[in-house]
């Protein structure tokens, strides 16, 4: 079905003024200042006049069939819905495993991406977990992203965490190296995401891993980097050196910097704001621990804080394009995912349409279906 919505007012996620949009085949065929319907016969036309469209998120960093068990087998964390992303305006997801990879498998990850995929959400997943060595569904890493089409890289391999395997600078080279070369043979983004815990060695690992320029930097997403202002400090330091970061946009612990003033801070010490990520960690565990590693109690991410995110950074002065970016193109270009992340021609039909006067979502189109529901 060819749709046309009239008279919208895009960011790219940069500003392009009020358009037409030409949707067919879940894809943005055409952006014009005007369409007109009488040239497609049949096609739906949607009168979008008071309303943005801005790009569908790009979470990347779900657990996307539940984290937990940090507290036992009643701690584990059930699956996330479709709609509960749609709801949240992410219409691209990357899953992944964190802590359990025993009770939770890589085969069922990979059959709720393909569910997701099938749900139209478009969806990817790294294999790995927070253990080293890399548990693999076919074997190797390479292999894995080679062969199987939404694996796009390893994650989230853990460290400076008492949850970790304790890998090795050698052993992360080594890794990186497998990522690469699965990276050339299938063109596809290799990168591996990196948990830091709270430890005080932080980044110190992954910047030992490219010291000596045998590795690229970019090939590591360190995550939570805004879990705690040192970190955060680190993380600077980590941009300093040309490399990406990824800030959680759940801040429900204490010592967590909120987005809109860890951004601030990076982009005030020298970081790029197209090197900055913001991902929900969606039903993952937020597990508390006593100063001996006891575990106390736990919550649980929630993946409508991506919006809110975007939201109180406009509310900081923030422009809506940099608090765009973060979110959807910044994300999209570091996993080399080509067909989101940005409203323009021949790029998959993934938009939120907001409210001109409350910018509230008030539909969402994946794949180009639109959804009009109370958001």
């Amino acid at each position: 079905m060819i749709k046309i919505l009239k008279e919208v007012e895009i960011y790219t996620p940069m500003y392009s003024g009020k358009k037409d949009l030409l949707i067919a085949g879940g894809c943005i065929e055409r952006i014009a200042n005007n369409i007109e319907s009488s040239t497609f016969p049949g096609s739906v036309i949607e009168k979008m006049d008071g309303k943005i469209a801005i790009p569908g998120f790009i979470d990347g960093h779900v657990h996307v069939i539940g984290g937990g068990g940090e507290g036992g087998f009643t701690s584990r964390i059930s699956e996330i819905q479709t709609s509960k992303l749609l709801g949240c305006g992410i219409t691209t997801v990357i899953g992944l495993l964190g802590t359990d990879s025993i009770t939770k498998s890589l085969i069922s990850l990979f059959a709720k991406i393909q569910a997701l995929r099938e749900d139209g959400i478009n969806a990817y997943m790294m294999t790995g977990s927070y253990q080293y060595p890399v548990r693999t569904i076919t074997g190797s890493i390479e292999r894995d992203i080679v062969l199987l089409d939404p694996v796009i890289g390893v994650g989230e391999l853990a460290i400076s965490d008492h949850r970790s395997s304790s890998i090795t600078v050698d052993e992360i080279k080594k890794l990186s190296q497998e990522c690469r070369v699965a990276s050339m043979l299938s063109n596809k983004s290799g990168k591996v995401i990196v948990h830091v815990g709270k430890s005080s060695g932080m980044l110190s690992p992954l910047i030992e891993a490219v010291s000596d320029d045998e590795i690229s930097i970019n090939i590591f997403l360190p995550t939570h980097i805004n879990r705690n202002r040192k970190l955060l400090e680190n993380g600077a330091e980590w941009m300093k050196m040309g490399g990406f970061v990824d800030l959680t946009a759940d801040t429900t612990s204490g010592e967590s910097v909120k987005i809109k003033d860890a951004i601030k801070y990076l982009t005030e010490n020298g970081g790029d704001i197209d090197h900055i990520l913001v991902s929900s960690d969606a039903q993952g565990s937020i597990p508390s621990f006593d100063e001996k590693g006891n575990f106390l109690s736990m919550n649980i991410s929630d993946c409508a804080v991506m919006f809110k995110t975007f939201k109180e950074c406009i509310g900081s002065g923030m422009s809506i394009e940099d608090a765009l970016k973060p979110l959807t193109v910044n994300v999209a270009n570091f996993f080399k995912l080509k067909n989101t992340g940005i409203l323009e021609e021949n790029r998959r039909a993934d938009m939120i349409l907001l409210d001109r006067q409350t910018f509230e979502m008030s539909s969402i189109m994946v794949n180009g279906e639109l959804y009009h529901q109370n958001l």
